[in-house]
C-alpha cells in the first residue's frame, strides 16, 4: 500500500543558499531555483502532499541560527513526517566534522560560522516524527571543502539519524555539481523531475531515478543511507498541475531558463540553446573558432586538411526536441536522420539536403527518457530505448509513416543502448540491469529473444556494438571495463574484461573491416584495440588525448579512415586513423554545442557528420577531404 505524509502532521523545511560572502565559497545561482521549484512540487494542490503553510522555506541564511532555529521548530511540531533539505556549500573542519555553509561562512572558521550537522542531527533525533527524511545537495567548487569529500564523512556514521532515510547528492569521494548557469543543481533537477512524474515513486525508487538519469551523463552519482523502512514512503502524487512544459531535469551547464507564460521553460539542456522560430537548431557555419568558412587548414599533426562547413539554417520553423538530445542514427541511404530526446520522443527528420532539412514525424510512445535509437542495415526498423525498461520498434519502411510494432520487454531498468547486426536479424540491448539482451527480430512482427540474458558486468551496459562479422559484439560499462561476446543463444563472454580505462566506458565502436574495436571513456580517452585475437585483445598505441572531459560517444566513417567522438566538453573530434597505430586529429575541433554532445554519426557515404547533445541542438556537418 502506498505511503504518503499524512498532511496535519507533516513538516518540511527547505534551505538554500546561492550567495556567500567568502571568496573561496562561489556562489551557486541554481539553488533559488531548486527551493521555489521543490516546494511548489511538494505542495501542489494535485501532486503535492503538504500544504502550503507546513512548506517552509529559508532562502539566503545569514547566519547559522537563521536555518537552525526554523529546522527545531518544524521537527517539535511534525508527528508523521519531517523533511529537511539543504543546498548549498557544505564545508569540514580541521576534525573532519560536516558544516553547512551560510551567507557569513569562513571556511577556515566553520565551527562557529556555519551549521555544526551536529545541530541539524540532534533537532531531527529529537522529533516526534515517525519517518526523517533529510536531502543534501551540498556541491563544491574552487578550494571549498565539503563532508561528501570526505570518504569518511559521509558514510561511517556521522549522518546517521535512527529512523531517517538520507539521500545525498554525490558519493564520499567526489562533489556535487552545480556549475554557472544552470537552472538547477545536476542532483535537484533530477530530483524534481523524478517528483513530477505521473507514477508516485517511493524514496527508493526516486533514488533509482535519479542514480540513473545522473549515470547516463556521467555527472556525480548519489548515494543514500537508510536507518528504518522509510523507502517505502512517497513524496508526491503524480505530476504537479502545472508542471512545466519539459519535465526534463536541467543538465549541469544550462543557461538561465528563458520566461514564457507558463514560468520557467526547462530546457534540460548544458548551456542549453534558447528555441526560438528555427527550434531545431542546424549549424549556420562551419564548427572551427572563428573560422565563418569551417575549412580547416593543415593540421599540427601533419594530417591531411579536411574541409568542413556546417549545414545553413532552414529560415523556418521545426517542431525539436524540447529537452537534451541523447542520440541520433541516420537511416541507411543518409536521407533520414531519426533523433532521441530526454522529451520521451523520437524524431524522424529529412536531411536529403542538409541545408533544408524538415521534421517527417514524431514518435511519442517512450514513457520517459529515450537514450539511444538505431535503424536496421536495410532501413526497414527502427530500435529505441530508454528509461521505461523497454526498447520499442516501429517499421520504416516508409519513414514518413513508421508503424509500431510490438515492444520488447525483460529489462529491469533503463535501456541505454540499443543496435542490429549486419544482416538485421539480432538486435542488441544494453541496460542499467547490468545484462546484455539479443532479440530475434528476423520476423520484426514476432521478436523473441534469444535464451537469458547475457551476464559479466558489474554495472550499467552503456554501449553495445555488433562487429561486421556477426559472430562478434562488445559492451563498454560503468564498471570501467570493455567485454567481448560470442553472439550465440545466450549471449556468452569471450575471455576475461579488456582492462585500460579508468572511468566509465560510455562507447564502443568496431570499425569497418572488424579489426579494430574503439573506446571512450569517462578518462577522457579514446582508445583502439586490436580484436583479430579475441583471446588477447591489444591497445594500439597511447589513448587518443585530446578530449578535457569525458567521452559520450564514437563513430567511424563508413572506409574507417575517420574516428568521430563527442564529449562533455561541448565539442567534436575527428582523428585519422589511416595508419591507426599512428593517429592524429583531422583538424581542430568542431565546435558549436554548448553542451555535452551526447551522440555523434555518420551517413551511408562519410560526407555528413550528425552530433546531438545536452543543448537540445542537433547539428549537421558536412565533410570534404
Amino acid at each position: 500500500m502506498t505511503r504518503f505524509p499524512d498532511p496535519a502532521g507533516s513538516r518540511a523545511v527547505l534551505i538554500g543558499v546561492s550567495r556567500y560572502e567568502h571568496p573561496k565559497l562561489p556562489g551557486i545561482p541554481a539553488v533559488r531555483a531548486n527551493l521555489a521549484d521543490l516546494r511548489t512540487v511538494l505542495t501542489d494542490p494535485v501532486g503535492g502532499t503538504l500544504p502550503a503553510e507546513h512548506c517552509v522555506v529559508i532562502d539566503e541564511p545569514e547566519v547559522p541560527t537563521d536555518l537552525g532555529v526554523p529546522v527545531a521548530e518544524m521537527a517539535g511540531e511534525a508527528t508523521d513526517v519531517l523533511l529537511v533539505y539543504y543546498a548549498g556549500h557544505g564545508v569540514v573542519d580541521g576534525q573532519g566534522r560536516l558544516h553547512l555553509a551560510v551567507f557569513h561562512t569562513d571556511p577556515a572558521r566553520s565551527s562557529v560560522t556555519a551549521l555544526p550537522y551536529e545541530v541539524l542531527r540532534e533537532a531531527m533525533v529529537d522529533s516526534r516524527a515517525a519517518v526523517s527524511v533529510l536531502v543534501l545537495d551540498c556541491c563544491f567548487s574552487g578550494r571549498a571543502t565539503g563532508a561528501m569529500g570526505d570518504e569518511q564523512g559521509l558514510i561511517s556514521g556521522q549522518i546517521d539519524i535512527a529512523g531517517t532515510y538520507v539521500l545525498a547528492s554525490s558519493s564520499a569521494t567526489r562533489p556535487s555539481q552545480a556549475l554557472p548557469g544552470a537552472t538547477h543543481t545536476a542532483f535537484t533537477g533530477a530530483l524534481l523531475a523524478a517528483l513530477r512524474r505521473p507514477d508516485p515513486l517511493t524514496l527508493d525508487a526516486l533514488f533509482e531515478k535519479v542514480h540513473h538519469h545522473l549515470l547516463a551523463r556521467s555527472l556525480p552519482l548519489p548515494q543514500r543511507r537508510v536507518m528504518n523502512t522509510a523507502g517505502g514512503l512517497t513524496l508526491t502524487k503524480g505530476a504537479p498541475s502545472a508542471a512545466p512544459l519539459s519535465d526534463t531535469p536541467p543538465v549541469v551547464g544550462a543557461p538561465p531558463a528563458r520566461w514564457n507564460r507558463r514560468g520557467f521553460l526547462v530546457a534540460g539542456a548544458a548551456s542549453g540553446v534558447a528555441l526560438g522560430a528555427a527550434a531545431l537548431e542546424w549549424v549556420v557555419k562551419g564548427g572551427f573558432g572563428d573560422d565563418a568558412s569551417g575549412s580547416s587548414g593543415p593540421s599540427s599533426s601533419g594530417s591531411p586538411a579536411m574541409k568542413v562547413t556546417g549545414a545553413p539554417a532552414s529560415g523556418h520553423g521545426l517542431a525539436s526536441h524540447t529537452g537534451a538530445v541523447q542520440s541520433v542514427a541516420f537511416r541507411p541511404g543518409g536521407k533520414v536522420l531519426a533523433s532521441g530526446g530526454a522529451d520521451r520522443t523520437i524524431r524522424l527528420w529529412n536531411v536529403t539536403d542538409p541545408a533544408k532539412p524538415t521534421p517527417l514525424v514524431t514518435l511519442t510512445a517512450p514513457t520517459d527518457n529515450v537514450d539511444a535509437v538505431a535503424f536496421s542495415p536495410d532501413g526497414g526498423l527502427l530500435a529505441g530505448g530508454g528509461n521505461d525498461n523497454t526498447v520499442r520498434l516501429w517499421k520504416t519502411t516508409d519513414p514518413a509513416k513508421p508503424g509500431p510494432l510490438s515492444p520488447l520487454t525483460g529489462h529491469t531498468d533503463a535501456v541505454f543502448a540499443v543496435a542490429f547486426n549486419p544482416d538485421g536479424s539480432i538486435l542488441a540491448s544494453g541496460s542499467a540491469d547490468r545484462t546484455l539482451r539479443l532479440w530475434n527480430v528476423s520476423d520484426p512482427a514476432k521478436p523473441t529473444p534469444m535464451g537469458r540474458p547475457g551476464t559479466g558486468h558489474a554495472d550499467a551496459v552503456l554501449s553495445v556494438a555488433f562487429s561486421p562479422d556477426q559472430s562478434l559484439m562488445a559492451t563498454g560499462s560503468a564498471d570501467n571495463s570493455i567485454l567481448l561476446w560470442n553472439v550465440a543463444t545466450p549471449p556468452a563472454t569471450v575471455g576475461a574484461p579488456v582492462p585500460g580505462h579508468k572511468n566509465r566506458v560510455h562507447s564502443v565502436a568496431f570499425s569497418p573491416d572488424g579489426k579494430i574495436l574503439a573506446s571512450g571513456g569517462g578518462d577522457r580517452t579514446v582508445r583502439l584495440w586490436n580484436v583479430t585475437d579475441l583471446t588477447n585483445p591489444t591497445q594500439i598505441g597511447d589513448p587518443l588525448a585530446g578530449h578535457t572531459d569525458a567521452v559520450y560517444s564514437l563513430a567511424f566513417s563508413p572506409d574507417g579512415k575517420v574516428l568521430a567522438s563527442g564529449g562533455a566538453d561541448r565539442k567534436v573530434r575527428l582523428w585519422d586513423l589511416t595508419d591507426p597505430a599512428d593517429p592524429a586529429l583531422l583538424s581542430p575541433p568542431l565546435v558549436g554545442h554548448t553542451g555535452a554532445v551526447h551522440s555523434v554519426a555518420f551517413d551511408s557515404d562519410g560526407k555528413l557528420l550528425a552530433s546531438a547533445g545536452a543543448d537540445s541542438a542537433i547539428r549537421l556537418w558536412t565533410l570534404a577531404r
